[in-house]
């Protein structure tokens, strides 16, 4: 049994060579059959004769209900495994062997559903790809104060986001799955430019700066070119509220505040040391009755009226974790379960030299894992140092996502790109060395950079011009 497809063919079927079916006339010359119909494929009991030409019976199944589209799929693919030949009178079977049909027939299902399976994971591949959390407000009709989550290229999801996808999605049509697609592309694309954090949306939380505990974290060593740097700038409006921890007594700094607490921790930048001050940072915010508790580092600027506003946004109540990852993805580390056995984990965590706040709803549910010494013991299980620590209670246990802030700055990233027309809107600035060259902000200011290198002095007088030691000039 053999198989021709031929060009112009429309008889159902043929007692003979040369007959007629149905009022169709059908013409034989030698090579090929022809009939004024569209294409078809017919089956011939007779086979080839050793001259080339078509010998026996045949019957012809019309081929309509196939599109043209697919018909060309077919043939492409059947005249690429070697099963058919071209000639003037169309497409012909090479092989007279069934073995041959076979093969042909196995060739073009398994390329058929490769095809579709490929189709198929690519789709899914391509949505895993496409989620990330990031959030900047509450979204509208949302709960209030609760952050909301939305999907951006560049990343894995987190298990929290995972749980907004129906359990019945396997269950829908193509129809349907294509519609959600179009629509998680429309929403990303509607995803609120980085201005819209300072949208003038009513706060959901009246707040005030007493509000929020604002731990500061530095090194005896950094007692005079840092501490009383940020003494004479942000600190000064903000005394009560703001908390030094050290490592070292130092008499000179208690006189200019009250708030300083010796941590009795070591003075080197160890894993150990630092996890050390935050486990003593989070106890002192435990004991206050503030709100929000935030971290900085002693190289960070504070601009108090941004933050206030900020977290205004959020309920204290609620379960918020907000500041700004170092990474462009999870951390990946190992979590210690026992001495013999360990589990990987990965998280997203707020660099501490960005500075990062929690709310109090969230920072007792941390309880177990950081307070009253737990936080060293969390620490060594997962071997991170203080801020990863955090990062880990919160989004790998507690399973609270980041809520992610370009408003916070550290010494890590490139300070120049923040134009000056923006700095009173930032949360924190910082500065240091960035690809060993100066790295602070770029601003025409008060001072000179040689004379203020850090340019917080400049950025202090930009926010506060009635400072007594800030030029009176307002040039700048």
């Amino acid at each position: 049994m053999v198989y021709s497809v031929l060009p112009g063919c429309g008889c159902q079927g043929l007692p003979t060579w040369g007959g007629s079916w149905g009022g169709q006339k059908c013409t034989w010359d030698g090579r090929a059959l022809h009939r004024p119909r569209p294409l078809c494929c017919s089956t011939h009991a007779g086979g080839w004769r050793r001259d080339g030409t078509l010998a026996g019976e045949g019957v012809i199944w019309p081929m309509r209900a196939f599109k043209w589209a697919a018909w060309r799929f077919v043939l492409q693919t059947v005249r690429a495994s070697g099963a058919v030949r071209v000639s003037a009178g169309g497409l012909h079977c090479t092989a007279p062997s069934v073995s041959m049909l076979k093969n042909c027939g196995r060739k073009l299902l398994l390329s058929l559903l490769g095809a579709t399976f490929t189709c198929l994971m690519v789709l899914v591949v391509d949505q895993q790809r496409k989620l990330v959390v990031l959030e900047v407000f509450p979204a509208e009709g949302s709960e209030p104060g609760s952050p909301s989550v939305v999907a951006v290229e560049g990343s894995s999801p987190p298990a929290a986001v995972e749980q907004v996808r129906p359990d019945q999605e396997a269950q829908q049509t193509f129809s349907t799955y294509f519609n959600q697609l179009t629509r998680v592309r429309r929403d990303v694309e509607q995803v609120p430019p980085q201005h819209d954090q300072r949208s003038t949306k009513p706060p959901v939380e009246e707040i005030t700066p007493k509000d929020v505990f604002i731990a500061v974290k530095t090194t005896k060593k950094f007692h005079r070119s840092r501490m009383d740097l940020l003494m004479d700038t942000w600190i000064s409006r903000n005394k009560e509220q703001t908390f030094i921890f050290t490592d070292g007594e130092d008499e000179e700094l208690q006189k200019r505040t009250a708030n300083v607490i010796s941590t009795n921790c070591s003075a080197a930048h160890s894993r150990q040391a630092l996890s050390c001050k935050m486990a003593v940072e989070y106890d002192k915010f435990i004991e206050s009755s503030m709100k929000w508790f935030c971290h900085v580092d002693d190289d960070n600027y504070v601009n108090i009226r941004t933050l206030v506003k900020l977290l205004s946004r959020y309920l204290h109540t609620n379960d918020v974790y907000i500041g700004k990852p170092s990474l462009d993805r999870p951390i990946q580390a190992t979590e210690r379960i026992s001495e013999n056995k360990m589990r990987p984990v990965n998280f997203w965590f707020a660099t501490g030299g960005a500075g990062f706040c929690i709310s109090r709803g969230l920072a007792l549910k941390m309880s177990p894992w950081a307070s009253g010494g737990h936080f060293m013991n969390t620490a060594e299980k997962i071997r991170l140092p203080d801020d990863c620590t955090i990062g880990y209670i919160i989004e790998s246990v507690l399973g609270v996502p980041l809520v992610r802030s370009n408003l916070f700055h550290s010494h890590l990233e490139n300070l120049q790109q923040v134009h000056q027309s923006e700095i009173q809107n930032q949360v924190t600035l910082s500065y240091g060395m960035f690809e060993n060259k100066r790295n602070s902000i770029l601003m025409k200011g008060a001072f000179s950079v040689d004379d203020d290198p850090s340019r917080f002095r400049s950025i202090h007088c930009l926010l506060y011009p009635d400072t007594p030691w800030c030029p009176r000039s307002n040039a700048y």
